[in-house]
Parts: structure tokens; sequence; C-alpha cells
């Protein structure tokens, strides 16, 4: 009678323990962009969160709002900084001031094709340059990942060369991507995303300077038909959380969540882009779509273009103490470029 009373007595007191764990379990508000039908959504931060879970054993748990539900992608940084959402993800281009070195692969042709390569170029950069990392010093970094190179698309229009661009009237989004077009000789109209494939179908513009993974979700492959192929540049995210919720974890478990971030995240966000891109190529030349890549000669003819947009970001920045020309080296080396 007794033993049993005292097994009665500590499956309570297990019981009990079990729920106090389970109340004070850290959750993260994760606000991210995408919806939760995106491939980003599903076969990255899905599954990020479910790794932190695991590798905490139960202790940190991450609670994703899809769709910026919790703050724009504009207004993400500040947020977390603020602690209105715990981590969140947005792009050094909404703040170039704010992030110059980060957007070093948004510069012309620095970027290449594969967004794995593209993303663990700039973790890697992150890691070695103090200058990269003041930029982030109000937040704790988890990691960064950039999309596929840009690409140039058309309607109708074939572009093999810089006199077939010329006079062509392209969507483009950032001050950067505009200014490219601009020396190549295109006639760039800025639109945001949303308005591009309307812009297509009713002809207000010819091509759009956009990566292959958005194209085919967006419906543009119903109205492009062609591609010019040049690895013109790259979008890069950060993924932060709030300072203060970090320092909460305990330092065996931040060890635990950065070894599944960090470089590690980097490649797997990357990965998901490269297939993305790699099956939806396949499906565009598969419906017949023309794929024009630019070859050694005529890639320097356009890369003499753009390089002083390259040139005038290093210029302004060394300007301001800051190590762009040896960061611009180095994602060059790093990229095989």
């Amino acid at each position: 009678m007794r033993s049993r009373s005292l097994a009665t007595l500590l499956t309570i007191m297990l019981l009990l323990l079990g729920t106090a764990t389970m109340a004070s379990a850290m959750n993260l508000r994760f606000n991210i962009v995408y919806g939760p039908k995106h491939p980003l959504a599903k076969g990255v931060f899905k599954t990020w969160a479910e790794q932190v879970k695991k590798v905490t054993d139960g202790r940190v748990k991450v609670t994703i709002f899809y769709a910026s539900a919790l703050a724009k992608i504009t207004q993400v940084f500040d947020a977390t900084v603020s602690g209105q959402v715990d981590a969140g993800l947005s792009c050094p281009t909404y703040a170039q001031d704010r992030f110059p070195l980060a957007g070093v692969l948004d510069q012309p042709m620095v970027a290449t094709s594969s967004a794995e390569n593209n993303s663990a170029t700039l973790w890697k950069l992150y890691q070695k340059y103090p200058a990269m990392q003041k930029e982030f010093e109000k937040v704790k970094l988890l990691w960064f990942y950039t999309n596929p190179a840009f690409q140039l698309h058309f309607t109708k229009r074939e572009v093999r060369n810089l006199k077939e661009l010329e006079g062509a009237i392209v969507s483009a989004g950032g001050s950067t991507a505009l200014q490219m077009l601009k020396a190549l000789g295109a006639n760039p109209e800025a639109l945001p995303m949303p308005e591009v494939f309307l812009a297509l179908q009713k002809g207000v513009v010819e091509g759009c300077f956009l990566p292959y993974p958005p194209l085919r979700p967006r419906r543009m492959t119903d109205i492009l038909t062609t591609h010019t192929v040049g690895d013109f540049s790259a979008t890069g995210f950060y993924v932060i959380m709030n300072k203060k919720k970090w320092n909460k974890i305990s330092p065996e478990d931040q060890k635990a969540i950065m070894e599944i971030s960090g470089l590690a995240a980097a490649k797997m966000s990357g990965r998901d882009f490269d297939q993305a891109q790699e099956r939806d190529v396949a499906w565009m030349k598969k419906k017949g779509d023309k794929f024009f890549v630019l070859d050694k000669a005529e890639r320097a003819k356009w890369m003499a273009r753009v390089k002083p947009i390259r040139d005038t970001w290093v210029k302004d920045l060394e300007a301001k103490g800051l190590p762009a020309k040896a960061v611009l080296a180095d994602a060059l080396e790093m990229l095989g470029k």
C-alpha cells in the first residue's frame, strides 16, 4: 500500500515537473514575408522551427507568423529591435544606408546563378568583417541567404547582345537595378512585384528584371517567352532575432541553435531557391521558351557598361571608412569570379 502511494506521488511530481517545463519554454514569434505555401516557408522556415525545438529539447519553440502578419518587411529590423517581433526576415536593399556592406551581392554582376553559393558567401563575409557585423549589432543575426541571380525576361524580344537590348522597356525594383538597366541601354520602369504581371500582360513593359523563382508562381511564365542569362545581381536577405530575447536563452541552447543556423541555414535556404529554379527552368524549356546565355566576350561588354556603378559603390563606402573594396574582392574570389 505504501509503495503504491509512493508511486502515485512520484507520478504526480513528474507530471507537475513536465507541466512546469512546458510552461517555462520560450516561444519565439517569427515574422516572415512568405505565405504558408511558399517553398521557402515550407522547406526552410518550418524546417528550421522544428529543428530549434528538437535541438533545445523543447526549451525554445518557434511560432511562425506568415505573410508579414506582425510587421511589414520594410519595418522588420526596427520591429525586432523593439521586441514587437522576436525574430524576422528582411532585405538590406530596403535600407541601403543602414546595411551598405551587406548589399554587396546587389552590385552589378557579382552574384552567381547558385543561390547556395551566394548565400554561403554572404555569411562568410559577415564572419570575416567586423564592419559588416556592426551593421547588425542591435540584433542577433541568425543567417543570411540570397536568391539566384537576376536575369532578363521578355514577352517577345530576343536579346543576345547590347544592341538588341537597346530601348527595351523593362520593369525593375530597387535603385541599383534601375541604374544597371539604364546603363545597359534599356528603359527601366520602377514597378513593385505585384504589378509586374499586369504590366507585362498589357504591354506596358516588354520584359522584367528578376530571378527565375518568382516567375512561375506569379504566372509571368504565361506571358514570358525569352530569357537573357547574364547573372546580373542578387537580393540578399537577413534573418534576425531580438537581442534581449536571445540573451535569455542558455549558452548551451544558443550554441545548438547557431549550429542549425549560420552557414547551415544559409546553404539550406539557397538550396531551396536553387531547386525551385532548376525545376521551373526545365518546365519553361519544355514549353518552348528560348534562353540566350551571354558568352564571355559579350558579357565583358555588359560588364564594362555597369562596372562604374560598382566602382561608385566602392568609392562612396571607402570614403566613409568602410572596407568595400576588400569585401567586394573577397566576394568575387569566393564566387569564383
